[in-house]
C-alpha cells in the first residue's frame, strides 16, 4: 500500500503514541506537536521515554524531521 506525503503527515497528530522496539529496548513516543523549520521541513516534537529490559524508562524530549521520525516509529500504540 502507498502513502502520499499528506496522509502520512494526517496519521502523525499531536497526542499519539508510537512505539519501536529493537532487542530488550522498547521505546515509545508521544507526539507533543509537529511544526515547519524555516526552510519549510516539518518536525515532530516529541516526549520519548526509553525502556531496557527490567530498568526504569527514561524520558526526554526530542525533535526529529518528520520523515526520519515515520521511518523510526511506524507502530502506532
Amino acid at each position: 500500500m502507498l502513502f502520499s506525503s499528506a496522509a502520512i503527515v494526517e496519521s502523525v497528530e499531536c497526542g499519539t503514541v508510537f512505539r519501536a522496539a529493537i532487542g530488550l529496548i522498547e521505546e515509545k513516543a508521544e507526539v507533543l506537536s509537529i511544526s515547519k523549520d524555516g526552510s519549510g521541513i516539518p518536525h515532530v516534537k516529541f516526549q520519548l521515554e526509553v525502556k531496557r529490559g527490567c530498568s526504569t524508562p527514561s524520558v526526554e524530549q526530542r525533535t526529529l524531521a518528520l520523515d526520519s521520525f515515520r521511518a523510526r516509529y511506524r507502530e502506532k500504540v
